[in-house]
């Protein structure tokens, strides 16, 4: 096989850095999932943080590997022969397979305990694929197993449950999903870059797979230090993102296909292509749109906003009163307030005249101290409102306030 570009010191820099990232990423999301006090959402956050902890290791692994080729530096760039290597190659190598393997298992443990209805199936054959990189004969099979159905099935079922999740979620939230979908997509070219497959094309510059890493990290991570409504209203942007990126991955696969890159991978590039970015823009479709379409029995199973773990709770704590008062914030749209607003007398909550006569006609409940805002009327609990609300629209009465714009009262 042809000598080929290894590393050099700042691809091997960047590597460092993106491979730290991701392992933060992955254990701030266990952090965030421990905090969480529903079962479902602390299982949801540990399976999402098994995504970056895997690549993580299995890129540190692929970064050990590529020490054990035999060559030569010019100028500063490390080049070599993938065909010359001493023994530990092999071993490092498996190891970054299983990474993968371990780190799928765990993302789709965490959707068969939420959902149930897949009976588990999909984390046997994750474990099965895996067992198989362990005990493969040769490292070239291990190769096979990890490039074709393990990596294949992670392509395919990675977006399919983020998409999921987006349906599950409310209004808010749902945006939450794009960025995790592009997270996913640049770990995937990340660790494709890194691999001797492409690396042997000799075609990319060395620095690009490192840097797809660190990118798809912070697009990842953002959405837990970002208020939700800021996600929402940035949807455009990440559509023009979107049309920015296509480009871009046309490029990869034209250069693959005249560089002569081998068939199945191709095809794996192509599925992988059209896939993500079908179910993306169907998130930008259901956001855009405000259809929330959710199965009624995952509904009553799941019992909380999926992807609204990835935000601060929606419980209202005596903090985000006062801080709301001294803005002079409305508590439910987040907009300033004018003349005309309601002050809660039990907890001084500020609320605008708009969402406080709303709030009286559904719930007449303060969402920090559920004193009533009419002590004529009734307090209905949120759940309760949901229901009446759904009960007249199967009346096909006239269209009604979304409630699910409105936080449930913990």
């Amino acid at each position: 096989m042809a000598i080929v570009m290894i590393w050099d010191p700042i691809e091997r820099l960047l590597w460092g850095i993106g491979i730290a990232i991701a392992l933060m990423c992955g254990v701030y999301f266990i952090y965030k999932g421990r905090k969480r006090e529903i079962f479902n959402e602390r299982i949801i956050m540990f399976g999402l943080a098994s995504l970056p902890l895997s690549f993580a290791f299995s890129l540190l692994f692929t970064f050990l590997q590529v020490f054990n080729v035999q060559g030569t530096f010019i100028n500063n760039i490390f080049y070599g022969d993938y065909d010359d290597y001493i023994p530990p190659y092999e071993l490092l190598g498996r190891l970054s397979y299983i990474s993968i393997g371990i780190g799928g298992i765990f993302f789709i443990l965490a959707f068969d305990i939420i959902v149930k209805r897949t009976k588990y199936l999909l984390t046997i054959a994750f474990i099965i694929l895996s067992g198989i990189e362990i005990y493969s004969p040769t490292i070239e099979m291990a190769k096979v197993v990890f490039n074709l159905p393990l990596l294949l099935g992670l392509l395919i079922l990675v977006p399919f449950v983020l998409y999921l999740y987006t349906r599950w979620s409310h209004l808010e939230f749902k945006a939450v999903s794009s960025f995790l979908l592009f997270g996913f997509l640049l770990f995937i070219m990340s660790l494709n870059l890194a691999k001797s497959v492409h690396k042997e094309l000799n075609a990319y510059p060395l620095i690009l797979g490192p840097l797809f890493l660190i990118l798809g990290c912070c697009i990842n991570i953002l959405p837990t230090i970002i208020n939700p409504k800021v996600i929402s209203r940035a949807l455009i942007y990440w559509v023009g993102y979107a049309i920015i990126s296509i480009p871009l991955f046309i490029v990869i696969l034209y250069i693959d296909i005249i560089k002569d890159l081998e068939t199945p991978y191709i095809i794996e590039f192509v599925v992988a292509f059209v896939y993500v970015y079908t179910l993306f823009f169907l998130v930008i479709r259901d956001i855009r749109s405000e259809i929330i379409l959710i199965d009624q029995e995952t509904k009553k199973e799941l019992q909380s906003d999926v992807l609204g773990i990835f935000t601060r709770p929606l419980k209202v704590t005596e903090e985000d009163v006062i801080f709301h008062r001294e803005q002079k914030i409305c508590l439910v749209c987040k907009g300033k307030t004018l003349r005309l607003i309601y002050l809660c007398p039990e907890c001084d909550a500020l609320y605008c005249n708009k969402c406080s006569t709303a709030l009286s006609n559904l719930e007449n409940a303060c969402w920090a101290c559920n004193t009533p805002f009419d002590p004529s009327k009734p307090v209905k609990p949120y759940k309760g409102v949901e229901e009446t609300l759904k009960n007249k629209g199967s009346k096909k009465s006239p269209k009604k306030h979304k409630i699910h714009d409105i936080p449930p009262m913990k």
